[in-house]
């Protein structure tokens, strides 16, 4: 277990906030156990992942994950159970939706005998498609003192990439455009024929006009959201125009 003032020190060594802390703290534990009762039937992806793996350099709230093969649901129960077992008492509920979603509530470091300190996280688990690309298997240290690393099967940044681009295409959240630009200064291959093959699943098809309008729709979104996540949000214009010219 680690206390309110050591999890303090970490804010300005990862640079988060203590509340974003500690839920990078309890997102660090559960992937512990989760890679403990896990082999291969998870594959994490999304921003969390990035983060955490990456070097994306944003704050992110969910666990996301794409499912290759049926597990025992039991699975899910011991994880909470070790995180409780860890010192952090741990309950959780399935939220009945597309795919295999539960919330987590947590008395972790910073709680303090009230409902509103209790830690959230949230384990979204899509069943829609599979893997297109062979995942990596990825050590990660975390900085947390008292957490050990761990392994952890995670999707291949090209087929991040893919999944953004359908996922900018199919709703308006800034923090997608952060991300896959990330990807793009990063090198990673923006790759249409993968990208395609990931928006079939909605019977649509890359236009490279169509999206970069859907970009530019949420320019008046852009800092709002982005404040949450990061500590300096980028111009929003600099980073349309280098996305333009790099696609």
């Amino acid at each position: 277990m680690i206390t309110k003032n050591e999890l303090n020190k970490y804010c300005s060594v990862i640079g988060f906030n203590l509340a974003q802390v500690e839920k990078d703290y309890l997102q660090h534990l559960f992937l512990i156990f989760l890679s403990q009762y896990f082999s291969n039937e998870l594959i994490f992806k999304g921003g969390t992942a990035m983060q955490k793996i990456y070097g994306l350099n944003r704050f992110s709230i969910d666990l996301d994950f794409t499912q290759t093969k049926d597990f025992d649901i039991s699975l899910i129960s011991k994880i909470a159970n070790s995180l409780t077992d860890f010192g952090y008492e741990t309950k959780f509920e399935e939220v009945k939706n597309l795919g295999k979603n539960f919330i987590f509530k947590i008395k972790g470091p910073l709680y303090v005998n009230s409902l509103v300190s209790l830690c959230t996280l949230r384990l979204d688990i899509s069943l829609r498609e599979s893997i297109l690309l062979d995942p990596k298997l990825i050590e990660i240290f975390p900085v947390y003192s008292d957490l050990r690393p761990y392994n952890i099967l995670v999707m291949d940044e090209r087929e991040i990439m893919a999944e953004k681009v359908r996922t900018i295409m199919n709703r308006s959240k800034p923090r997608d455009i952060f991300d896959f630009y990330f990807l793009l200064r990063k090198g990673v291959k923006f790759d249409i024929s993968l990208i395609n093959k990931k928006l079939k699943y909605y019977n649509q098809k890359y236009d490279s006009k169509s999206f970069l309008l859907k970009i530019k729709d949420m320019e008046n979104l852009w800092s709002n959201e982005l404040k949450d996540y990061v500590s300096i949000v980028p111009n929003f214009a600099v980073i349309f125009k280098e996305i333009k010219n790099i696609i």
